[in-house]
């Protein structure tokens, strides 16, 4: 097939999105590739199937980068075949849901005051009395957020994934996937604002017409057209090595089970790391072996069911934050793009669970997992009565790369060893054993493909690493903007001072008026409830109409809605503010001034955020 004499070609092992944006890269600067997928369908991870008519993925998977080469890949091979979807992702949680990512000020507020009181004070805490050596994912997030939003938001979950204590997973996972979450980054926002950015980054994403394998696919098109070679159902068996070299790869045709082997001139390999080591002919030494199986994967199934019903819940997708099921998250594909949908009455969903290859769930029947997934769904009131009319299971094994126990030790072992061979370079969540969201692997093949075109120009473990791998904007650019963000941060600094000082303003006026109106009922012999009830409402109204004049300056159409919203703003600030006093001072034992002072500061500054978020805001209801 091959011709040794010739300049080899480059093998890329794996044709999921790092291994096709390589192989895509690479063909368009006129070198010759051959690609080897395992399956009978190019794209890993983000290829898409068809069941019933449907087109479906395997879960969700989102387009949306900051990544210009990525972008310029995406734009350049789905040309027009793209649509825009409205974003909704939420997590369930005790029969709520709450915005994805987490926004901290919508949890306080959603999940009441003794709760919000304790969020509150945890949080302080974690502040006051830092732990700048976290040693695992729980004292990470805990670090962050504070300890009762972990137990929260994070705990369970997180568990469920994984299949252990988060005691037990590294800190490194949580540095790397919820670096940039922040609670006291949540109270700025709502206080000051979003610096700017474009809302519809959050709120829609771009997404392929047919499904998020439709890109893979015309890359593979694209290929076949400029005469590259694509061998699907064909597996690797050895990588012959000598010298620092891979010189030669054995494959097998997994219908006919012929092998052949052939000289190749650079390798990129996509195809999990411990199997990869365990391909090399000669073996590496017995303690890269080791260090090998010492890294552990987590598989997952999908379930998915065709539900007879239209619309069932608006999400692209939900994380489902309750320990009572076994299911983690829910992909309701009739909201994606309609082009996936055969028809307008039923809805196709898919169901994630999380197992090890030792766990029953791994060898379940596909007819007990539909059915425990019908049951799951209706258990927490995603499914009513409706009936599912079908459904198929899919297993996929190493899907997420465990960060436990001594992997980065091992991960630099087989990384030093790997290093060695100068034409082999690793990619993908798979490849580098990191947990890659579908934008970064399609970087890491851009990049490998440059470092074929000119050797060592890219260092791809950098990518997804703690410091984000982002293209620099060119000097005078990046100084523009900065000086254009830092003046509008600082206007807005000002503006919500000054508002936030009008604030305490109308609320001393209104309080003056609160105790002013109680004095005298009692003076009067008013029973006292009936006093402090009048009073108290006698000042909130006073508040109302002297914050929606004097601070916030925003009118609703219906008044009476908006008074409601503020009231129920400023009672859980209220019950928040006694909630908080008491955990100040019975559990962390801090003296009655010390917790009134820190008490009166943190409930202002709540306060005053939830009505600029829910009674002032910019909306008529």
């Amino acid at each position: 097939m091959l011709n040794s004499s010739s300049a080899n070609p480059t093998y890329i092992l794996g044709a999921g999105p790092a291994g096709l944006a390589a192989a895509y890269q690479l063909s368009k600067a006129g070198q010759s590739t051959v690609v080897l997928e395992r399956d009978q369908r190019v794209g890993g991870l983000a290829k898409s199937l068809e069941y019933q008519g449907f087109i479906l993925d395997y879960g969700p998977h989102r387009f949306y980068t900051k990544l210009a080469p990525v972008l310029a890949l995406w734009d350049e091979v789905l040309q027009d075949e793209q649509v825009t979807v409205d974003r909704l992702t939420r997590i369930y949680y005790e029969d709520k849901y709450f915005n994805y990512p987490l926004k901290a000020t919508e949890a306080i507020f959603a999940l009441g005051f003794w709760e919000s009181s304790r969020i509150i004070a945890s949080y302080a805490k974690a502040k006051l009395f830092p732990n700048h050596h976290p040693q695992n994912f729980a004292e990470w997030v805990s670090g962050q957020f504070g300890r009762r939003l972990f137990e929260i938001f994070f705990d369970s979950y997180t568990e469920k994934l994984w299949g252990i204590p988060c005691t037990e997973i590294s800190a490194d996972w949580a540095a790397q996937r919820i670096k940039t979450l922040s609670l006291g980054k949540a109270m700025r926002t709502a206080l000051l604002g979003n610096d700017g950015k474009i809302k519809t980054l959050i709120d829609q994403f771009q997404y392929p017409r047919l499904g998020s394998g439709q890109l893979y696919d015309r890359i593979q098109e694209d290929l076949e057209q400029r005469q590259q070679t694509v061998l699907l159902n064909t597996e690797v068996v050895k990588l012959h090595h000598q010298h620092g070299q891979i010189t030669h790869v054995t494959m097998r045709d997994r219908a006919t089970q012929e092998e052949s082997t052939a000289p190749c001139g650079h390798v990129i390999s996509s195809i999990p790391i411990t199997l990869l080591l365990e391909q090399m002919d000669p073996l590496p030494p017995e303690p890269v072996l080791n260090a090998a199986r010492s890294l552990k994967f987590r598989n997952t199934i999908l379930v998915y069911l065709i539900v007879e019903a239209a619309d069932l819940f608006p999400d692209n997708w939900l994380y489902i934050n309750d320990g009572s099921v076994g299911l983690g998250r829910v992909t309701n594909f009739r909201n994606w793009s309609p082009d996936m949908l055969p028809n307008d009455y039923q809805t196709p969903l898919c169901c994630e669970y999380w197992c090890n290859f030792d766990e029953a769930g791994w060898t379940q029947s596909d007819d007990r997992w539909i059915e425990q997934a019908a049951q799951d769904l209706r258990k927490i009131s995603l499914l009513g009565n409706q009936k599912v009319s079908g459904g198929f299971v899919l297993r996929l094994p190493r899907t997420y790369p465990i960060y436990a126990g001594d992997y980065k030790q091992s991960l630099q072992t087989l990384q030093t060893y790997l290093q060695s061979f100068q034409n082999l370079q690793l990619v993908g969540r798979y490849g580098s054993f990191k947990y890659n969201n579908q934008d970064h692997s399609l970087l890491m093949g851009i990049l490998a493909a440059e470092n074929v075109l000119e050797p060592g120009k890219h260092n791809l473990w950098s990518i997804n690493s703690d410091s984000e791998y982002v293209e620099e904007a060119r000097a005078e650019d990046a100084t523009t903007a900065a000086i254009a963000r830092e003046a509008s941060r600082r206007q807005r600094i000002l503006q919500t001072g000054q508002r936030f000082g009008r604030y305490l303003g109308t609320g001393s006026a209104a309080t003056f008026v609160d105790v002013f109106i109680f004095v005298s009922l009692i003076k009067l012999d008013v029973w006292y409830v009936f006093a402090l009830l009048t009073s108290y409402c006698c000042g909130l109204t006073l508040n109302f109409f002297l914050s929606r004049r004097y601070v916030f300056g925003v009118y609703w159409k219906n008044s009476l809605f908006q008074y409601l919203v503020f009231a129920a703003v400023a009672l859980n600030s209220l019950l928040a503010n006694l909630g908080l006093l008491q955990i100040m001072m019975n559990e962390l034992s801090w003296s009655p001034t010390i917790s009134r002072l820190i008490s009166a500061g943190l409930i202002a500054v709540l306060s005053f955020s939830g009505h600029q978020i829910y009674s002032f805001a910019n909306r008529p209801s």
